[in-house]
């Protein structure tokens, strides 16, 4: 007696391959949304963990830091600088725990958001009869846009994220 082996035709393997792509493609869409909206719910945590950390340097110095760069910010929430950019001396325990945030290489120490960019940090002085200060505290997003662009939209316009989204 003479077995007949039967193999797999051609147009067979190449359904069965375009299956497999398919669903490779549908799975890879789902997840990279679930990624997405993850690394966005990431970044609106620390953003109110920073906030709350600039609230209670506020109350220990009565202001906010007056710093212009990320690296800055990172020191003065570190214990580092007190508000106006002055090293402290000496340095007070930090005012955030820096353990949990993504922080850039050892040279620049600075808080980056999940998409390796630094926060935007920006502070406001008051004017007026009431001098009260304030600050800008954001991510720029996934498209890593802002209004400081100069296409003229506004921040509320662009994909940034905010302490309170």
């Amino acid at each position: 007696m003479q077995s007949i082996h039967r193999g797999f035709t051609l147009a067979e393997l190449l359904v069965v391959i375009l299956l497999l792509g398919i669903l490779a493609g549908l799975l890879f869409s789902v997840s990279s949304g679930i990624f997405e909206k993850g690394n966005r719910s990431r970044a609106s945590s620390e953003l109110k963990a920073i906030s709350v950390a600039l609230e209670t340097y506020r109350l220990r110095f009565g202001d906010y830091p007056n710093v212009i760069t990320t690296r800055r910010l990172f020191d003065a929430l570190d214990g580092k600088l007190g508000p106006t950019g002055n090293p402290l001396s000496p340095e007070f325990p930090p005012f955030l725990e820096s353990g949990q945030f993504s922080i850039g290489d050892e040279d620049n120490p600075e808080l980056l958001d999940p998409w390796e960019q630094p926060y935007q940090y920006t502070y406001l002085e008051g004017t007026g009869a009431a001098v009260l200060t304030g600050y800008n505290l954001f991510s720029k997003g996934p498209d890593m846009k802002s209004s400081s662009a100069g296409d003229g939209a506004g921040l509320e316009d662009q994909d940034n994220i905010w302490p309170d989204d």
